[in-house]
């Protein structure tokens, strides 16, 4: 039975406490007590008052694109389209070597050229000073081919070309130096 506000005559519920147009509170609704009830421990937590609005219930969520959706304390699973192939994959040694020559061939040479590096690194250090910047020079070169195929074999040659080319530079100008120093 619907009861009409003294106030302003909107028709409201008899639950309401209060118009739902004006505010104006409702004579004939009983009143709620609003304190918690006591607890019966000493050490229980006092409970809160049921709210007069529900908490929404959504539902549940959707698994999007055929992932479905993570549970709690999981990492959410990575989607990768299955007509998608990385551009470049290199094989291991072990595992069938280069697919393509061309690529093999490349680094091939660029691995000589960094046995090179290494070998007039350390000719330049024992006997002559004049190969230390061209086996910097082709030290560097090898490296960077190297890297830029993504090939591991053959960088620490360059690196050791590198530093024995470096090494023989600083000597030989060092050694410069000293004969020029009148003493």
């Amino acid at each position: 039975m619907p009861y009409y506000c003294p106030n302003c005559g909107a028709s409201n519920p008899d639950s309401a406490t209060n118009c739902y147009n004006c505010g104006a509170p409702n004579p004939i609704a009983r009143p709620v007590d609003v304190t918690p009830p006591a607890a019966a421990s000493p050490f229980e937590a006092p409970t809160q008052p049921q709210s007069p609005y529900q908490t929404p219930s959504y539902p549940p969520p959707v698994a999007a694109y055929g992932i479905p959706p993570p549970t709690p304390y999981q990492q959410p699973a990575t989607y990768t389209p299955p007509d998608v192939t990385p551009a470049y994959s290199p094989l291991p040694y072990e595992q069938g070597g280069f697919q393509n020559q061309a690529f093999y061939a490349e680094a091939q040479r660029w691995q000589r050229q960094a046995r090179t590096a290494v070998i007039l690194g350390i000719l330049g250090f024992i006997c002559c000073g004049l190969l230390g910047p061209v086996a910097l020079a082709l030290g560097i070169q090898s490296r960077n081919g190297l890297q830029r195929l993504g090939v591991v074999e053959g960088q620490t040659m360059a690196l050791i070309g590198i530093i024995f080319g470096g090494l023989t530079i600083v000597a030989w100008l060092l050694s410069i130096l000293v004969l020029l120093i009148p003493g």
